[in-house]
């Protein structure tokens, strides 16, 4: 197995082989002939005797069939004919090929410049796998998402008796909020149900279970949903090396997907929470239920 630069593993490609049987036939002929040459003495001492007479073989016999007053109709021959084939609708194509038939599929969808971005690479399905076998892990898939991460470093408040997240920084999520509840999920899902054998293809790259991808989508989006209602703003931080961590060890043992939640400020996390459990509820309902 190996990965493109985007941590994604590529398949690889199998040949078909096909055998030629060759017949060959012969026909042989053979025509003998022979001839008898015998020493002939003078025609004065031998009188000639009688040759015997020639025999033709005798003619074929040939059946003549009477004619009839009646004309007999011939039976009527039906050929076999091969039962009709169904011309198959948006075959699915294979995994390195889907890129453009998944963008067609999305194309009468409203993305946002967010999911127009993430569309634009290569490895869609891929990609997509990764990024939800990285947070069914409990990760933040960094470099897969197409939002990049904020400039402003994280904001701290420091009244001299403790330090806590500035509020002030919970902006910078905004804009990724409102887009993650601007999407239609349900028609997102539909449209991209007829590529989950492609999905759960990706999947098993990484060694597991191709049908376990399912129950991968429902564990990251329990994970993101799940993330405990915490103030930020009031969670004690302190200083370990050169990263702000919390005090409260119920709050810094979460994974890092649900403390990325959390720095996203009390509105924003609520609603990415809202959205992840609308779309596990919908997974289970429009693609767990398809065999």
């Amino acid at each position: 197995m190996t990965e493109n630069s985007s941590g994604t593993p590529q398949q690889p490609n199998t040949t078909a082989s096909s055998r030629v049987l060759l017949i060959g036939a012969g026909l042989i002929a053979a025509v003998i002939g022979a001839a008898v040459f015998i020493n002939r003495p003078s025609p004065a001492d031998i009188q000639p005797e009688p040759s015997p007479p020639l025999v033709s073989p005798p003619p074929t016999a040939i059946e003549l069939i009477p004619a009839s007053d009646e004309q007999l109709d011939a039976p009527e021959v039906i050929a076999p004919s091969d039962p009709p084939i169904e011309p198959i609708e948006n075959p699915l194509p294979m995994l390195e090929e889907s890129d453009d038939p998944v963008r067609d599929a999305l194309g009468e969808i409203p993305m946002g410049t967010i999911g127009q971005q993430y569309l634009i690479p290569s490895n869609i399905i891929e990609r997509s796998a990764s990024l939800i076998y990285l947070t069914s892990k409990g990760d933040v898939p960094y470099k897969l998402l197409p939002v990049a991460r904020p400039a402003k470093p994280f904001s701290i408040s420091d009244d001299g008796t403790q330090v806590v997240a500035d509020a002030s920084g919970f902006a910078r999520y905004d804009a990724l909020a409102q887009w993650l509840e601007s999407l239609d999920l349900s028609t997102i899902l539909l449209s991209l149900q007829p590529f989950l054998p492609l999905f759960r293809e990706a999947w098993s790259y990484y060694g597991e279970p191709p049908e376990d991808f399912d129950f991968a989508v429902v564990i990251a989006l329990d994970l993101i949903a799940s993330t405990p209602s915490v103030d930020t703003t009031e969670a004690r931080l302190i200083k370990k090396e050169a990263v702000w961590v919390y005090e409260d060890p119920s709050i810094e043992g979460l994974a890092p997907i649900q403390k990325q939640v959390l720095r996203m400020g009390p509105e924003n996390a609520a609603v990415v929470k809202a959205k992840a459990d609308e779309a596990q509820a919908l997974w289970r309902q429009q693609i767990m239920a398809t065999p």
